[in-house]
């Protein structure tokens, strides 16, 4: 029987469902079964995760998605401290018991989370709603408009890269000797990356490195990625990344506004 005959049956469906939670290259896969579930070469373990109804509306706050789950389920505690940066997507595959055929009942992306004792509750949203939102505008400014290391501003971000390794981690506070190969403030507005996410840092100074939220998992001995920050001016898009073509700010703003009416003479 195929998938659509046994979901409209009145009492044949033993639906089984797995998520598929993804940020880059890292994969977070699971199953709301009682076994383990090979699916396109990936293996679904499985766990105590449930999820909300669906619903269809033209309404964007009402079609989202809430997923339940233990708080220390690996793609939950990235949430523990502070969201992560980049996207983690959702896609969720649904199936019966006995029928080899699944489909792709939705796919989305986490917004949030909200703890509450031992449960973690993920927020989605479809990946449509996300595309029916007026995107942001260029804006007539000094500073550059662009996401640094994005298609807009144009610097290769591997061009900027520090490798090194974490001597200590303190809250927000993260030792790399490697971070004073470069002048204090260099990596302010970049990050520090690691095969389990990245993070903003807004402090540079030596060897130490304070990021914006504590990186859950990080230890001494770690490998990490530094990468080189960015204030958005004219200067330090000339000066250290020589990508002043793709400035996207304007500098030369008047500083008196000529549209305010005042007489000539």
């Amino acid at each position: 029987m195929s998938y659509l005959s046994i979901e409209q049956s009145a009492h044949g469906g033993q639906p089984q469902e797995l998520y598929r939670f993804s940020q880059g290259a890292q994969r977070w896969l699971y199953t709301s079964g009682q076994a383990a579930v090979d699916y396109q070469s990936e293996t679904y373990q499985p766990a105590t995760i449930s999820r909300g109804g669906l619903e269809q509306s033209n309404e964007l706050a009402r079609l989202g998605l809430e997923i339940r789950m233990p708080r220390d389920l690996a793609v939950a505690s990235l949430f523990l401290a502070a969201p992560p940066e980049g996207v983690v997507s959702v896609t969720l595959y649904r199936r019966h018991v006995g029928d080899a055929e699944f489909i792709t009942y939705w796919k989305g992306r986490i917004t949030g989370a909200r703890l509450s004792g031992a449960e973690a509750t993920l927020k989605c949203e479809p990946i449509a709603s996300s595309l029916k939102r007026p995107g942001l505008r260029a804006r007539y400014q000094l500073l550059c408009r662009h996401v640094l290391y994005s298609s807009g501003c144009g610097a290769l971000k591997d061009s900027f890269r520090v490798d090194g390794t974490v001597a200590a981690v303190s809250g927000v506070t993260v030792q790399v000797a490697a971070a004073a190969s470069r002048p204090d403030g260099y990596f302010v507005g970049g990050m520090l990356a690691t095969t389990a996410g990245a993070r903003m840092i807004v402090g540079h100074a030596g060897i130490d490195l304070t990021l914006v939220a504590p990186m859950v998992g990080l230890t001494a001995g770690d490998a990490v990625q530094l990468y080189a920050g960015c204030d958005h001016t004219m200067a330090h898009c000339k000066d250290r990344f020589g990508n002043l073509d793709n400035f996207g700010g304007f500098p030369f703003i008047p500083v008196k506004n000529p549209f305010t009416g005042d007489a000539i003479v």
